[in-house]
């Protein structure tokens, strides 16, 4: 229901706007004078304001500059209400921001057609400007989502360097083949804001397959997929595998031990629940063995910046991540990354 705040001070003037308003199915609030406006406006979601240009004390025009400087009501519509005839007055006002004017007597169908369109102007606006924040922040996450890792590009032209340098010409091969399918697939993925959850697991099976070769089998892992139907599920591309990365690269740094990586995949009442679970050396040792001068994985840093995005766009749908260091006995067992996220995306 459409809110609107009266200023007026004449009871009669009232009194007749509150029954036509109210039979037009709008809530009604008024005031009789500008004194407590910004009171008013700041206790209520008010979606128009009909104020009156000859207030007692202070005029409906002065009242009308302070609503249109303040930045909370810059796009409150504004109606003034007035007595007088005198252009200059009313240019006056719209030159300060007033959507409109009604004349006293009152006519009632003109009243009601002018807080029609100044509320439909209004809602219009703000479905356009919600829609280029849509845009802009899509167009940021799909940007962010594209960019893998720098250091494993440059990791995985190594392991085909080290291929080449020992004769290995069949394994170079297959490692370049598998390498530029993942790099396709990425730039394919990076132009959806969704894909689908079998799509992604895909994706994540390749890349741990070339991780894993990297690697020379140092880890193994284990993808389980509980979902009823992977296939209808969307998921934001790329959401996943830089915590995958992460293990591999920090986590199984100076492991001592075959390294671990398991992904579990579950949904309960509408709540997709993606867990990720090594047994790496831990976080206050990956940070500790890491070199003071080494960066952050530019892949963890975009996914942190994608999911404040993504809860700025699909607030409803309640993207959470946490993560929990294992251990017994004061000695580390890995780490457990929870990703939730609703099932429903599209």
């Amino acid at each position: 229901m459409d809110s609107i705040l009266i200023v007026d001070d004449n009871r009669q003037v009232l009194e007749q706007l509150r029954e036509l308003l109210t039979s037009e199915g709008y809530q009604v609030a008024f005031i009789p004078q500008g004194d407590f406006l910004f009171q008013r406006l700041d206790n209520g979601n008010f979606d128009l304001l009909l104020l009156d240009i000859n207030l007692p004390g202070r005029s409906g025009i002065e009242w009308l500059r302070e609503v249109k400087s303040h930045p909370a009501y810059q796009d409150l519509p504004v109606i003034m209400i007035t007595g007088e005839d005198e252009r200059s007055t009313l240019a006056q006002c719209f030159d300060l921001g007033a959507n409109d004017y009604i004349h006293k007597p009152i006519n009632e169908v003109a009243l009601k057609a002018r807080i029609r369109t100044s509320i439909s102007a209004r809602r219009y606006h703000q479905q356009q400007l919600e829609l280029e924040k849509q845009k802009t922040l899509q167009s940021r996450m799909m940007m962010l989502s594209a960019q893998m890792n720098p250091h494993f590009i440059f990791n995985a032209l190594t392991s085909v360097q080290y291929y080449l340098f020992e004769n290995d010409t069949a394994s170079a091969l297959n490692f370049c083949s598998e390498f530029a399918g993942l790099m396709r697939k990425t730039l394919d993925n990076s132009s959806k804001h969704f894909i689908t959850v079998s799509e992604e697991l895909t994706f994540l099976e390749n890349y741990l397959n070339l991780e894993k070769e990297r690697f020379q089998g140092r880890f193994e892992y284990l993808i389980t997929n509980k979902l009823e139907e992977p296939g209808s599920t969307n998921i934001p591309p790329m959401l996943l595998q830089p915590y995958l990365e992460n293990a591999i690269v920090h986590g199984f740094q100076n492991l001592g031990r075959q390294g671990k990586i398991e992904l579990e995949l579950s949904e309960k009442n509408g709540t997709v629940t993606a867990i990720i679970r090594d047994n790496g050396i831990g976080r206050k040792a990956a940070a500790h063995r890491r070199p003071a001068s080494s960066h952050r994985s530019v892949a963890m840093s975009n996914t942190k910046v994608r999911l404040e995005l993504l809860k700025s766009v699909y607030p409803e749908d309640n993207f959470d991540v946490t993560v929990e260091d294992l251990e017994k006995n004061g000695e580390a067992l890995g780490t457990e990354i929870c990703i939730r996220f609703a099932g429903d995306l599209h």
